[in-house]
C-alpha cells in the first residue's frame, strides 16, 4: 500500500504512460516537473509548482528531473474513507458536478508553502505506523486547500461513481490511451457487458478490434504527414510493445512502420 505522504524522487525522466487516479493527490513540484497529455492538451507543471491530481481522470504522465539533478516531489493522497470521515467532521458536501483535467493548477499561496514547510518537521510521516499523525496533516492539508479554494469541495467530496456519458465522443477523445476495456467501461459509466454491448451498437465490431485499427491509422498519419520516427509514435497512440506495433502494423498495412 502506497504511504498517504511520500516524497518522490528521480534521476532520469521516467514515463508513467496512461495512468488513471484512484484517490485526488496534492503535489507540490520541489525540483524539476512534471508533464501531463490529457488528449486535449499538453501541460507542464515546473519547480515550485502546486497541482490537484483528480481521481478517475486518465492522462500520461512523464517526470522531467531537472540538468544535473533530481526529479523531487512531495504528494498526499487523500482516500475516499479520509475524505467522507473529513465530510462529516467539518460538514463539507458537493453541490454539484464539476468536469475537470487531470491535474488542476493551484495558486502559488503562502498558506501552501507554510503547509509543506510544516512537513520537514514530519519528514519521517512516509515510514511511520502513528496513523493519527499522518491523518492530521492531510485533514491540514484539506483545510488549507479549502481555505484558499472553497469550490474545491464541490470535486474533493462527490463520491458518485462516473455516470453514463457519450461513448463514442469518449473513446474518439482517449483511444490513445492503452487501458483496459475494464477502465473504458468504468470511465464511460458502464459495467463491461454494457460497454461491450454499446460499443458494438455504435461501432458494429469489437472494442479491442476498433482501438486497434484506430491506433495504427493515427500512427500512420504520424509517420506519414508529421514524419515522426517509429519508436517516437508506437507509445504515443496506445501501444505497450514496440515488437507487436512493428508487427500489426505490416499485418494491417503491408509495410513496415520505417518504409511509410
Amino acid at each position: 500500500m502506497n504511504a498517504p505522504i511520500k516524497t518522490s524522487c528521480y534521476h532520469c525522466r521516467t514515463s508513467n504512460s496512461e495512468h488513471v487516479l484512484k484517490d485526488y493527490v496534492f503535489v507540490y513540484q520541489i525540483q524539476g516537473a512534471i508533464q501531463m497529455y490529457d488528449a486535449k492538451e499538453t501541460l507542464l507543471f515546473g519547480e515550485g509548482s502546486f497541482y490537484l491530481g483528480v481521481k478517475n481522470k486518465v492522462a500520461r504522465f512523464v517526470k522531467i528531473p531537472p540538468e544535473k539533478g533530481e526529479y523531487r516531489a512531495i504528494s498526499l493522497t487523500f482516500s475516499e474513507q479520509l475524505l467522507q470521515e473529513f465530510s462529516r467532521e467539518y460538514g463539507y458536501v458537493s453541490s454539484r458536478r464539476v468536469d475537470t483535467a487531470p491535474l488542476l493548477v493551484l495558486p502559488d499561496h503562502p498558506l501552501y508553502h507554510n503547509f509543506i514547510a510544516s512537513l520537514q518537521a514530519y519528514s519521517f510521516l512516509a515510514d511511520t505506523t502513528d496513523e493519527t499523525l499522518v491523518k492530521l496533516k492531510l485533514k491540514e492539508a484539506l483545510l488549507v486547500l479549502l481555505k484558499i479554494q472553497p469550490e474545491l469541495k464541490d470535486i474533493l467530496f462527490d463520491f458518485a461513481e462516473p455516470y453514463k456519458i457519450d461513448l463514442a465522443s469518449f473513446m474518439e477523445q482517449n483511444f490513445r490511451f492503452n487501458l483496459p476495456l475494464t477502465t473504458f467501461a468504468y470511465l464511460t459509466g458502464r459495467s463491461i457487458s454494457a460497454f461491450k454491448r454499446d460499443f458494438e451498437k455504435l461501432y458494429h465490431c469489437p472494442p479491442a478490434k476498433w482501438l486497434q485499427e484506430k491506433r495504427l491509422d493515427a500512427a500512420y498519419f504520424l509517420l506519414k504527414e508529421k514524419k515522426q520516427k517509429p519508436t517516437q509514435v508506437y507509445e504515443a497512440v496506445g501501444f505497450k510493445d514496440f515488437s507487436h506495433f512493428s508487427f500489426v502494423f505490416k499485418k494491417h498495412f503491408g509495410l513496415n512502420p520505417s518504409s511509410v
